[in-house]
């Protein structure tokens, strides 16, 4: 299935002007496929897998990365502009009475597997223009298709690595 491009563009600068500001709200009306919740299943996973490559490819020509560059580099590139990922101990924090040390752990390894999985994207977005296809960015996309949660997590961390709308890099 194939989305009109302008659709496309419009929904990819939406979901980039509402995670650097912060807009979960917005986000949410940003990622939202045109027919609405009314969009079967497999376009609706057709609408957010071009999403998120676009977004990806957005967030690859922001950065001052070079073309073929390394899982490493794009990873670094990732930590430099978001930071160090959030630890247990930091996401517990946040509120002791209602997350526990298990959830809390947990919440740290899905970050950190949403941030690989930036990192597989991105570098599709990277690679040089006859080189094959890298297996991790085509599993990387199909593991966040599938999965609403990490689907959005992705999706935001993508949008605050691509240039604010209107700007380049």
């Amino acid at each position: 299935m194939t989305f009109d491009q302008a659709t496309l563009a419009g929904a990819a600068s939406a979901v980039t002007a509402a995670a650097h500001a912060d807009d979960s709200a917005a986000l949410y009306r940003a990622v939202m496929p045109p027919a609405g919740t009314a969009t079967p299943p497999d376009q609706a996973a057709a609408w957010f897998g071009s999403l998120l490559l676009r977004l990806a490819l957005a967030a690859a020509a922001g950065s001052e990365l070079e073309r073929g560059c390394s899982r490493q580099a794009v990873s670094d590139w990732i930590g430099q502009v978001l930071g160090a990922l959030p630890t247990p101990a930091l996401l517990r924090a946040q509120d002791p009475g209602r997350i526990d040390h298990g959830q809390a752990v947990r919440a740290a390894a899905d970050h950190s597997r949403c941030r690989e999985y930036a990192v597989d994207l991105i570098r599709v977005g990277l690679a040089e223009p006859d080189d094959a296809l890298d297996e991790r960015g085509a599993e990387a996309l199909s593991a966040v298709t599938g999965d609403k949660q990490m689907q959005l997590t992705v999706i935001k961390t993508l949008g605050r690595l691509a240039p604010t709308p209107g700007r380049r890099g």
